[in-house]
């Protein structure tokens, strides 16, 4: 005779033994799903799923490629202070516009100087730091922040949730650019503004395709036994919900670090973002554009560094994607940013 679900386990007839309960695998590889009258959630085993998702990314060539790309460049950002041959700042009147030294150049430049005098090889190795660093934090800050909120739209989804997407629907709507200058004249240019700017901008990709994530979990077998249990909202949103939903985060934040660099290029570009003596790969553009037709090589390098970067992070984030689910039909976008 069967026990009912609101009924107290029986004890197994000569064995002093609670009868066991049954599992059911749960598709988003979190808690599993209990069917016993006696049973008890698990904690996921997020760790082992990202190990999963990175080796498989990993034996994808592309994302292999992607990865020791990224590394590459990596690595001589945080080398930079001892393989750059010289001052990063430091101007020499006397080498204005010099060409690189494998086309003729005079004083040993290997990829020129700018209208300073500046060398454009250390330029390139110190703003590859500030454009990653900026890239990194802004995409991990604004991935956190997205996280949150989609977690809480989809929980609820009837009012919260349909205020943050409408929420999203208008920063949607508006430019990105304009949205940067506009806030920009308020919090006035600089490093952490930018980071401001990146981090609070980003959170609405994440929000929506975690949102839907959340709607659907919040409904799985592995949440009721939670809440059966008596753990509370907070803590099921924390401890099953959150590492349910986390895999599509990491191929979103891949992605979308690359889209937030450029746009931190874009902004620099126009005057906006970091300032002197600080400076990045997109303020170096703004600085060479200014004597385009003397010392090209001052734009096309610091320009291929950019392309570079978001080369990587794109090929990571669809190896990532591959290997999280080949046969899904949700391919993470870019946030619209312009």
């Amino acid at each position: 005779m069967s026990t009912p679900d609101n009924a107290s386990p029986a004890v197994e007839h000569g064995t002093g033994k609670m009868p066991s309960a049954t599992t059911e695998p749960d598709p988003w590889g979190a808690t599993p799903a209990l069917t016993g009258a006696h049973v008890a959630v698990k904690p996921v085993k997020t760790p082992g799923r990202m190990r999963e998702i990175v080796t498989k990314a990993w034996g994808n060539p592309s994302g292999r490629f992607g990865f020791v790309l990224l590394g590459l460049l990596v690595l001589a950002a945080l080398l930079a202070p001892w393989i750059a041959p010289h001052d990063p700042t430091a101007q020499t009147l006397s080498s204005t516009d010099t060409a690189p030294s494998w086309l003729g150049g005079e004083g040993g430049y290997l990829l020129g100087t700018d209208s300073l005098g500046r060398d454009v090889l250390s330029r390139v190795l110190y703003g590859l730091r500030l454009s990653l660093f900026v890239g990194i934090v802004a995409a991990t800050v604004s991935a956190a922040l997205g996280l949150t909120l989609g977690i809480l739209a989809g929980w609820y989804e009837e009012h919260l949730g349909k205020v943050l997407m409408r929420l999203a629907d208008v920063q949607f709507a508006v430019p990105f650019v304009a949205v940067g200058i506009a806030l920009t004249a308020v919090l006035g240019p600089g490093l952490v503004p930018i980071l401001v700017i990146l981090s609070v901008w980003g959170w609405t990709t994440y929000a929506r395709t975690i949102a839907n994530s959340v709607a659907q979990v919040k409904r799985s077998d592995f949440v009721t036994a939670a809440r059966t249990l008596g753990a509370g909202t907070g803590r099921i949103m924390v401890k099953h919900v959150a590492p349910s939903v986390l895999a599509p985060v990491v191929v979103l934040w891949s992605t979308s670090a690359g889209v937030l660099i450029l746009a931190e290029s874009g902004l620099s570009l126009l005057g906006l973002g970091v300032q002197a003596p600080d400076f990045s790969l997109g303020s170096m553009l703004s600085d060479g554009q200014v004597a385009l037709r003397l010392s090209w090589w001052a734009v096309l390098f610091p320009g291929c560094a950019l392309l570079l970067i978001v080369l990587a992070f794109n090929m990571i984030g669809d190896a990532l994607r591959d290997a999280f689910n080949p046969s899904s039909s949700l391919k993470p976008k870019n946030p619209e940013l312009v």
